[in-house]
């Protein structure tokens, strides 16, 4: 990881890109905005809330295990990083795309575990797929992380190969980029790279009616890119 910093609660807008490498040529981008928060969400706004419907909301259930309710995902990813050997844990911080009038695809969320001093120490990659099923990757703090694809994602590819993914954060911009590779060949890559926009009710609502539609181009992106693919 190039920087990942506590950097409290921030928007962050800016451009998805995909592009398939094999077997064949192919590649789409869209607008989009994430958010970065402390799951120990304390700073109260109007048109974003936890677990409570909103113009933009987070919802506990909608992370961790598929069907398993949580009163509090914190306390269940605490329970997770600190069975990595994570201790002292300070704080969560996730970065993912919000509930929008209570609808929300995320296909990958970024959990980011702070330690003493507010020092990132270790980082879960939550996958989310179209069939309701979800998977995630456990990795240290390190330039890049490289992991083995042990999740279906999409139905053109197989469970193979390896990603390596990298991640950055810091008060100015994001950076998000995954590789996909099978047998060193890289088959597919994704990203977003975004700019920093303070989290304030003012900004919230700009948002919204700028990027009502995101969460329902994400889910109608994701089968039309597939029906070209076919």
């Amino acid at each position: 990881m190039k920087e990942i910093k506590n950097i409290g609660n921030t928007l962050f807008e800016g451009i998805v890109s995909h592009t398939r490498y094999k077997p064949f040529n192919h590649s789409f981008s869209y607008h989009f905005c994430y958010f970065w928060f402390s799951l120990n969400l304390k700073k109260k706004f109007k048109f974003f809330k936890k677990n409570k419907l909103a113009l933009f909301s987070f919802y506990d259930k909608d992370h961790g295990e598929v069907g398993k309710k949580y009163i509090n995902i914190y306390e269940y990813l605490k329970k997770k990083f600190t069975e990595k050997g994570e201790k002292n844990i300070y704080d969560i911080n996730l970065f993912c795309l919000p509930r929008i009038l209570g609808y929300v695809f995320n296909p990958i969320s970024v959990f980011v575990c702070f330690g003493k001093k507010k020092k990132a120490t270790a980082i879960i990659y939550e996958v989310s797929n179209t069939f309701n099923e979800r998977h995630s990757y456990y990795c240290k703090i390190n330039k890049r992380n490289i992991v083995k694809k042990r999740f279906h994602v999409s139905p053109f590819f197989n469970i193979k190969g390896h990603y390596v993914i990298t991640f950055s954060i810091n008060r100015k911009f994001v950076n998000l980029f995954i590789i996909y590779n099978i047998k060193n060949q890289k088959i597919f890559e994704a990203s977003f790279k975004g700019r920093s926009i303070t989290m304030n009710d003012k900004n919230l609502l700009g948002i919204f009616f700028k990027n009502i539609f995101q969460n329902l181009k994400v889910t109608i992106g994701i089968h039309f890119q597939a029906l070209k693919l076919f």
